[in-house]
């Protein structure tokens, strides 16, 4: 079984990013607070990386210490091998896109875009080229004597977008950009994205709270919790292989239900569901027979069947529509709730009524073990 920091798929190439045992504390004494606990994270390069958790967890401190407005309390931190602790963030090749875009108002598009060019003591004839290519690469170049007040916010969200690309650096570091944008525009954004990262082949760090937004767009995510970095894969790992209670929580919808451990064989266990039915689950490292477990199941991986012998026997006591599919709240026997998620494709059957009896199975290998 893969340790909760493997990386499937990994090559040998040296990372991009490496972060080594790094601590950031704020304050000092009684007012002191820990808002990294020993961070250890390889990035690699040209990939879209997400840092992912919820407000608190470290995420941000972890992308302003990469971009050197923070000071590490300890720990290192390389860039392409580089040690860049003592480095300043004007010499450090990084460049960041802030939530709120940082615009200048009184410039036009265009010299948004050639501001760190001019600073860089580029040559003129330099800096109209790549403004004109940058502006080309977001798709506004129509727009380049426009101002930012004159913009949507997308708009301006693709100005950010150039004016960080165009000094050419070696990571770009997006601190939520997406969350003052509306629904229909953040999706469309997160396309733009991906397809800035591939054509630039820049290493690119997001920070984000959303899910989707990190299981929609990354190659790689680290889930973080209260200053400790809790799982390290991609979507899929994190999605249907979570490493424990938190991570299976956090992404995405679950049911978790109680259980005891029967018997272990390799890596799987059978176990007895608190409402006394036995079923098999992919096992957590450690866990042995007669260990106390919880235990994760994706509610679209839970079959409503009959109450039949070998199902799980429930009670339908609430519906919510979502359009293309609908939840099932069910009321197992034991009184915990599962939910089940249901496709409302044309010719479906039709759902219980709600009060039904029904029972559940749930589909092969889709039960994991979790640790605390």
């Amino acid at each position: 079984m893969l340790d909760r920091h493997d990386e499937q798929g990994h090559d040998n190439a040296p990372p991009a990013i490496s972060f080594r045992d790094v601590v950031k504390i704020y304050g000092a004494g009684a007012a002191a607070f820990t808002a990294l606990h020993g961070a250890d994270l390889d990035i690699r390069d040209n990939e879209f990386f997400t840092l992912l958790g919820p407000s608190g967890s470290g995420k941000t401190t972890l992308l302003r210490l990469l971009a050197g407005f923070e000071v590490l309390t300890s720990g290192t931190i390389h860039l392409f091998g580089a040690e860049i602790r003592d480095l300043p963030p004007e010499r450090r090749p990084v460049n960041t896109v802030f939530q709120h875009y940082a615009l200048f108002p009184h410039l036009s598009v265009a010299e948004n875009v050639a501001f760190g060019l001019k600073r860089l003591r580029r040559p003129a004839a330099e800096i109209r080229s790549r403004v004109a290519e940058m502006l080309a690469l977001v798709h506004m170049e129509h727009l380049a004597d426009r101002q930012p007040g004159q913009l949507s916010g997308g708009q301006q969200q693709r100005v950010a977008l150039a004016r960080a690309l165009a000094p050419e650096p070696k990571v770009l570091l997006l601190d939520e950009p997406l969350s003052a944008l509306d629904l229909k525009l953040r999706q469309a954004m997160r396309e733009e994205l991906q397809r800035l990262q591939r054509e630039t082949g820049i290493t690119f760090v997001f920070v984000t709270h959303d899910q989707d937004e990190a299981l929609s767009m990354s190659d790689r995510i680290a889930v973080l919790s209260e200053g400790r970095i809790q799982q390290i894969g991609t979507p899929d790992d994190l999605y249907n292989r979570p490493y424990n209670r938190f991570v299976a929580d956090f992404i995405g919808d679950t049911n978790l239900l109680e259980a005891r451990v029967l018997r272990r064989s390799g890596d799987e266990v059978n176990l007895r569901l608190s409402g006394g039915v036995e079923v098999t689950a992919a096992a957590a490292p450690g866990i042995g027979e007669g260990a106390q477990v919880t235990v994760s199941v994706r509610p679209e991986n839970v079959v409503l069947t009959g109450a039949e012998a070998g199902s799980v026997r429930a009670r339908l006591v609430g519906k919510t529509f979502l359009g293309a599919s609908s939840l099932l709240t069910l009321a197992l026997d034991d009184a915990s709730r599962v939910t089940v998620r249901r496709d409302n494709r044309m010719g479906h059957p039709e759902d219980p009524e709600t009060g039904a009896e029904v029972g559940i199975v749930f589909a092969p290998g889709s039960l994991r073990v979790l640790l605390p």
